[in-house]
């Protein structure tokens, strides 16, 4: 009998120990609301993801791992709406403080020049927004850095000196005021700078000596969020969707239009990639994602009801998506997987 319980309280003990290292620490979901998006996306040169968000700072993605970074650990701003990477494998993030780059150990912060552009109309009618905000970053092929803002037009950054320009393109508001917002920005394969405003500016084109603007010319809209160039040298153009707008698809002599009426899913688009089968992805910030191919628009019903503003291809052809709510998910061609939670483990 002594035998029994001695047995029974030690396979109690080797029970109770093997539960104590097993036990798994478990966290209550995240609760996200629209002001939490993830903002954009980088697949670097060596195969890893960066993932930016407008509350949360950095995610790295890497061998099937999130690592976050935030103000607490050194980055410069928790509010990120652009990445990066030049020519030296530097990452370079747009924030609400200006610019923040990354060469792997250190954060280091770089403040765009102060230009007042606002107002007391401005004020009361955009109370939250910083129109020294960096938005966009691209590195030309002459090392030269180029960056939107959000009020204040655009940069031309040569790594030691700033110069403002297209402060005075787009629409001129009831304080007279331009307040010209470059929401994106890319090099085509031409080597010319292209630049979308989102202030009623159109787009503008920078051939190395002289910008060239279009606006009323062949746009949908002159209100544009997003610039893409294809594999066959088209520059597809998002827009706000306001009046007749939607997507627009440049051949280098003429615009071709897209909207609602012709299948897009929706005349508001935030974002365009093209995917290694030819696929031209597109998400909208007003809830919907569809892709573009031999003429016809697709929409990815899983993706219906949520907010899209950043699509990116990895190395194994998974199209990653992400948007407000936090929401990031991963297509693997097969099956969309919902990783918005994961980003917090």
């Amino acid at each position: 009998m002594k035998f029994l319980l001695s047995s029974l309280t030690l396979l109690l003990f080797i029970s109770c120990n093997g539960q104590k290292n097993k036990s798994v620490e478990t966290k209550e979901p995240k609760v996200y609301t629209d002001a939490d998006i993830v903002t954009s996306s980088l697949i670097d040169k060596n195969g890893t993801l960066w993932f930016g968000t407008s509350t949360e700072g950095l995610y790295k993605y890497e061998d099937g791992k999130f690592t976050n970074f935030n103000e607490k650990n050194g980055l410069c701003s928790n509010q990120i709406w652009s990445i990066f990477e030049d020519n030296k494998e530097i990452i370079w993030l747009t924030t609400n403080k200006g610019l923040c780059k990354y060469d792997g150990k250190t954060f280091t912060q770089i403040s765009l020049p102060y230009i007042e552009t606002s107002s007391e109309w401005y004020k009361n009618i955009y109370p939250t927004v910083n129109p020294n905000q960096a938005n966009s970053i691209i590195q030309d092929r002459k090392g030269i850095f180029w960056i939107g803002t959000s009020g204040g037009g655009a940069y031309k950054y040569d790594g030691k000196t700033f110069k403002n320009i297209l402060a005075d393109k787009g629409r001129r508001y009831e304080d007279s005021l331009h307040h010209n917002v470059i929401q994106n920005i890319i090099q085509d394969k031409n080597g010319n700078i292209w630049f979308a405003s989102m202030s009623n500016g159109g787009i503008t084109r920078f051939d190395g000596e002289t910008f060239k603007d279009f606006n009323n010319n062949g746009l949908s809209d002159n209100m544009v969020r997003y610039l893409y160039q294809d594999k066959k040298g088209n520059i597809w153009i998002g827009t706000n969707g306001n009046r007749n707008g939607g997507l627009d698809k440049f051949d280098g002599n003429t615009f071709t239009n897209f909207n609602e009426e012709n299948g897009l899913c929706s005349n508001n688009i935030a974002v365009i990639l093209q995917s290694s089968d030819g696929k031209i992805w597109l998400g909208s910030d007003r809830e919907a994602t569809c892709y573009y191919k031999n003429g016809e628009f697709t929409s990815v019903e899983e993706l219906s009801g949520i907010s899209i503003r950043t699509i990116i291809e990895d190395q194994q052809g998974n199209i990653w998506f992400g948007g407000r709510k936090g929401n990031l998910w991963k297509y693997d061609g097969q099956k969309l997987t919902d990783l918005t939670q994961m980003k917090n483990y």
